[in-house]
């Protein structure tokens, strides 16, 4: 058997880092995803009729002010440069995110500068006088929180409906730490994220991992999952080489003490016989009569392709937020107290098998952008490292 410095169990982004940056530190590593290909939620497939990348899992755009995330991620793919803009749908109207000068003057019909729309949301806040003001206490639930950033008639109109949808209950149900901070733009700047670096990989997101796994020391086993592999023979045989785990940790112990709470998501594909279907590579819905939360277009992604701007058709993509269970795909981390309480146990049980080293977003149960994903990798693989030379 070949020797196997350290096992990475998931090969989404997080792991493909880990295994890199060990790879690249001379260690031998084994890499096993229970999916047929790597990439985890990144991975992206070619529509065989337009040529489009379709992001399989729901919209991906990298962005990041983290500098030696940006100069680890160059060394495997160039960007395009696409900026991000994102649309909503409210009330038979199309509107700018974020929340910014654009929007608010069309959704009041108003024409302020920056420097007036300060003192607009203010007012608008204290219009409501039996709403909480931070003045008065802290806010007690998302719904609070929201309307004293940005008072009532935005937050009808363009979060709570959405997030309705997304979370599945009242906003009123769900802690004010979900919105921890609601920026309001007093510019009219539309992009969607305030990072100068974004875009997405030239060649597309599965170059990319080919890219981060292209390493003599690294070997990957598809459709194989460690979970149940470790009790194989030949995992048997490497039970006491270090694992670098990303599966959930609450099925690292076989839910012992239940599972964590998730949001999942199911996606609608359809070829629309349209060269542009919505303008955009994202439209928000957020009124709550309409039962899914977003529409993908995914061309947009990639506009410095001709071919494919240019093609007669076009992929769309709604996306339905469900109720996860054992089984589904989780996506989004329940943030309540509860949660985080179950969180603290298999956090303990976990930090008594120090061998295996739990990260990742479903080993965090933490909602990472892929730069986080990214940045915690690294510093998680050279602290192991720097424990281990």
């Amino acid at each position: 058997m070949k020797q196997i410095d350290v096992i990475v169990a998931g090969a989404g982004i997080w792991g493909c880092t880990v295994a890199r940056v060990l790879a690249d530190a001379g260690r031998s590593v084994l890499v096993l995803d229970r999916r047929s290909a790597a990439g985890g939620n990144v991975r992206c497939e070619t529509d065989s009729e337009t040529g489009i990348e379709i992001h399989t899992y729901g919209s991906h755009i990298f962005h990041t002010h983290l500098d030696d995330v940006w100069t680890f991620v160059r060394r495997f793919t160039e960007f395009n440069g696409y900026q991000h803009k994102v649309l909503a749908r409210h009330a038979g109207h199309t509107y700018f995110l974020p929340l910014g000068l654009t929007l608010v003057n069309q959704f009041y019909g108003l024409d302020l500068t920056p420097s007036e729309l300060p003192a607009f949301i203010a007012a608008e806040v204290a219009k409501c006088p039996h709403e909480p003001r931070a003045t008065d206490h802290e806010p007690r639930n998302f719904e609070e929180q929201a309307i004293s950033f940005i008072g009532r008639p935005l937050y009808e109109a363009f979060i709570s409906g959405y997030t309705r949808k997304q979370w599945g209950t009242d906003p009123r149900n769900l802690p004010a730490s979900i919105i921890r901070r609601l920026p309001v733009r007093a510019s009219y700047d539309v992009n969607y994220f305030s990072d100068t670096r974004q875009g997405i990989p030239l060649r597309g997101y599965n170059a990319l991992f080919d890219a981060l796994l292209d390493h003599p020391s690294i070997s990957l086993e598809l459709n194989t999952d460690w979970l149940s592999w470790r009790e194989t023979p030949a995992g048997a045989a490497l039970a006491h080489v270090p694992v670098f785990y990303s599966g959930p940790i609450d099925a690292l112990f076989g839910y012992r003490f239940g599972p964590l709470p998730w949001r999942s998501l199911r996606f609608e594909r359809e070829r629309v016989a349209v060269q542009d279907f919505q303008g955009t590579s994202v439209v928000n819905y957020t009124d709550a009569d309409v039962p899914y939360t977003r529409i993908h277009e995914f061309k947009h992604y990639h506009p410095e392709d001709a071919a494919v701007m240019s093609a007669p058709s076009t992929v769309i993509c709604r996306e339905y937020p469900l109720t996860w269970k054992p089984g589904d795909e989780p996506y989004y981390p329940v943030d309540v107290p509860a949660a985080r309480e179950l969180l603290a146990l298999y956090q303990a049980e976990s930090a008594k098998s120090p061998r295996v080293v739990v990260g990742g977003r479903l080993g965090a149960y933490k909602y990472f952008d892929m730069d986080r994903s990214i940045g915690n990798a690294l510093e998680t693989a050279r602290s192991f490292l720097q424990e281990n030379s």
